[in-house]
């Protein structure tokens, strides 16, 4: 009798020791992003840079009140790092942009035959852990404040059209919930669209996951407060993604400024000068810069750009001009790969904050010996894109409504 109460003892102290407490450790994860092509093309990255910033512009509107619409996704060659996931039991391995400038996580549902690019679908039959999310779910009246779904009745299946910008961009399907695996943890009961049809040019991947303030995004459904990331501009390595507790910082140089109060799912904050070697520009506008993993070029609003750029043609005293290419300038002849000491800094000060960027974040090659500035005018609103955050570690903190960021070598990661 003495050993059963002590078995029965030892098996209750293992339970309370397993039991999550209100001071137990929040949760972390990780997982990696992969740039999509291993060479930018430079043309179409523009392009796309524009078309998103179209989009993205129609957007800050529509939480304003006007035409609701959804941000466009990349095509291939202009830039993008998609995120490697496992969705459903067993796991089935796939890759999806990850995009903080929307907040609807999908996935092309086989056999998607309607699916244009096809890409490599999720298989829902194939796993034990899906189910279709009745209109009932929170999250599918998440949608329905967006006026996406089409449901009949609340115990209906929720299903949904969702546009991304103006044209014949869209994808179609129906809402589930499934196991998502990121690194080694899984993840019980996310929603995500199960989509069967898709038109326009969405890249080679299975899907986009939204990473957005909003309800539907992997972050908020996954209850950790903030996320990070570390772009690596090595398209031969792989960038580290980290969720909860992961997303944290190690040593000395960390800056922060708050995010701007919004309606809206992006992540915006004061910028409140650009630092062009001696020159400093004045502000770019009162709706603050977006920082987004889905553009690839940095664009700048008015008086900002003109000030910045005729800062870079006037202090690059030391390399010659060369003609503008692929839509980017100004251009010099380059004579090595380390053009450090022959260009100006470039400094962005936000509010309690200063991002000192790397030469290579504003000035890349594009072929013949010759580099160019690859920072791009606006005439709607400010974006910090993706090359432009490379070698930073930055980390959204939704719980305190902060954006920090600190230099680092992202392969140490």
């Amino acid at each position: 009798m003495a050993a059963r109460v002590a078995i029965l003892g030892l098996m209750i102290h293992a339970l309370l020791l397993a039991a999550p407490t209100a001071n137990s450790e929040p949760r972390g994860f990780r997982t990696t992003l992969i740039r999509r092509e291993k060479a930018i093309n430079y043309p179409r990255a523009v392009q796309q840079s524009y078309d998103r910033l179209s989009t993205l512009a129609a957007r800050l509107d529509a939480a304003a009140g006007g035409t609701s619409t959804q941000t466009p996704l990349r095509a291939d060659g202009a830039g993008g790092y998609d995120m490697e996931v496992s969705i459903g039991t067993p796991p089935q391995q796939l890759t999806a942009q990850a995009d903080t400038g929307s907040d609807l996580v999908w996935a092309k549902c086989a056999p998607c035959t309607s699916c244009t690019p096809p890409g490599s679908p999720f298989d829902p039959t194939q796993s034990s852990s899906f189910s279709k999310m009745p209109c009932s779910d929170r999250l599918c009246m998440a949608l329905e404040s967006q006026n996406q779904p089409r449901c009949v009745s609340g115990d209906s299946e929720c299903d949904y059209v969702y546009p991304y910008g103006s044209g014949d961009h869209d994808t179609e399907g129906y809402m589930g919930t499934e196991t998502f695996t990121l690194g080694s943890d899984a993840v019980q009961g996310i929603g995500f669209g199960c989509t069967t049809r898709s038109n326009g040019n969405y890249g080679t991947g299975s899907g986009l996951v939204g990473l957005g303030r909003g309800p539907l995004s992997l972050v908020s459904q996954l209850s950790v407060g903030a996320f990070s990331y570390c772009l690596n501009p090595d398209t031969s390595m792989a960038s580290p993604l980290l969720f909860g507790s992961m997303a944290t910082f190690s040593g000395d140089g960390v800056q922060s400024t708050r995010l701007l109060e919004s309606n809206d799912t992006f992540y915006r904050v004061n910028l409140k000068s650009i630092t062009v070697g001696s020159t400093t520009t004045p502000v770019t506008g009162t709706d603050g810069v977006l920082f987004d993993s889905g553009t690839t070029f940095t664009m700048l609003t008015e008086p900002a750009y003109t000030a910045a750029r005729t800062a870079i043609q006037t202090q690059t005293t030391s390399l010659p001009p060369a003609a503008d290419s692929s839509g980017l300038g100004p251009c010099f002849q380059a004579s090595g790969d380390d053009i450090t000491n022959a260009v100006p800094s470039m400094v962005l000060h936000f509010d309690g904050a200063d991002m000192m960027l790397p030469v290579t974040n504003y000035f890349m090659p594009v072929g013949n010996g010759v580099v160019c500035w690859v920072v791009q005018p606006s005439s709607s609103l400010s974006i910090i894109g993706n090359i432009m955050q490379t070698n930073c570690h930055i980390q959204y903190d939704l719980d305190q409504k902060m954006l920090s960021f600190q230099p680092t070598n992202c392969n140490s990661m």
